[in-house]
């Protein structure tokens, strides 16, 4: 068991990253991503506060690919409108590196990170620092040739990124000086948890790839693509993983249907749960928000002809995050003891 401190400091920590997943989603959505060129830790920190300073900034950015293939014709008002997101998405990464190191040094002066929760919290801190490195990475991809983001650093980031939400929100969880219980018991293992946990995982690296891609700009209907289950166009190269990773068509197609596939597989667990233990359990949780995440999706696909609505596509994205914290706690749930 944890102080009632370090408990709020782990889930305000939570919080934060799931805010800064949300911001992400949102700079990512508005084709902001590329509009700071470079990355000062401590210096970037200050935004442009002149004219001169903003025009700097702009012909930073016309020297880059996205400004030379895709916004040749931007003008500052318009690139002041994408650097906020970005910069905003930077300096709420900075926040959190303060409010996880400020009272991390605090709790270890004051003793009281100890054994598992010692180590777990450095983890947490590398994490954070990883998180942020890799973001970087990812932004460079989109510097050099091509004006955009490769869809495979943008899906490690975002792996990164929701897997340090889920290791702080287990920790929390093993801090806290008992279980918060249910009245009945789901009735299901801790290995059925941690299968359905990896399945959604597998699904967010798709949506990630989706999002990369432009992918969810295509195929506008459900549960048909064109017309068909399978559209024509999905399997073009002879390589079937360049033909789910690479191709926009076969993107689409893996992550809608691991989507169903999800959806189905945890319906029927809830009504199998519900028959069990009733309409409260253990499960509960899971179950209505992988509903409505699915109901989500669906709608991003219906009115996404032309272009993801940055509205729809960040609730899209934030659902993620409830489903994935109801997982964890499910799985937290169903092991006997607490770890501290």
């Amino acid at each position: 068991m944890a102080s009632k401190g370090v408990r709020i400091w782990l889930l305000t920590g939570v919080v934060l990253i799931s805010c800064m997943v949300f911001i992400g989603g949102v700079t990512r959505l508005t084709d902001s991503g590329l509009s700071m060129t470079d990355w000062n830790i401590i210096l970037g920190a200050i935004p442009p506060t002149s004219d001169a300073a903003w025009q700097e900034r702009f012909e930073q950015y016309q020297n880059f690919p996205e400004f030379k293939l895709v916004n040749h014709d931007m003008t500052l008002h318009e690139f002041k409108s994408i650097f906020f997101w970005e910069y905003f998405h930077r300096l709420w990464g900075r926040m959190l590196g303060i409010v996880f190191i400020i009272p991390f040094i605090y709790f270890l002066i004051k003793k009281q990170l100890k054994g598992v929760l010692l180590k777990r919290s450095v983890i947490i801190l590398f994490g954070g620092a990883a998180v942020g490195g890799i973001g970087w990475f990812m932004v460079l991809s989109g510097l050099q040739d091509r004006p955009d983001v490769s869809h495979y650093r943008l899906a490690l980031h975002l792996f990164a990124a929701l897997s340090l939400i889920c290791f702080v929100y287990y920790t929390y969880l093993d801090s806290r000086p008992k279980r918060l219980s249910f009245s009945a018991r789901s009735g299901y293992s801790l290995r059925t948890a941690r299968v359905l946990f990896v399945v959604f995982f597998m699904q967010v690296i798709w949506g990630a790839f989706t999002a990369g891609l432009d992918a969810g700009a295509i195929y506008n209907t459900y549960p048909l693509m064109n017309g068909s289950l399978i559209p024509e166009n999905a399997f073009p190269f002879d390589s079937w993983i360049k033909n789910i990773t690479d191709h926009k068509d076969g993107v689409q197609l893996i992550h809608r249907y691991l989507g169903t596939i999800l959806f189905l597989i945890t319906m029927v667990m809830g009504v199998q749960a519900y028959r069990k233990n009733g309409f409260w359990n253990q499960f509960t949780p899971v179950a209505l928000f992988v509903f409505v995440q699915f109901i989500l999706g669906v709608i991003t696909i219906l009115i996404s002809a032309g272009g993801v609505p940055v509205w729809i596509g960040s609730i899209h994205q934030l659902g993620a995050i409830f489903v994935l914290l109801s997982l964890v706690y499910f799985i937290q749930c169903k092991r006997k003891d607490n770890a501290f």
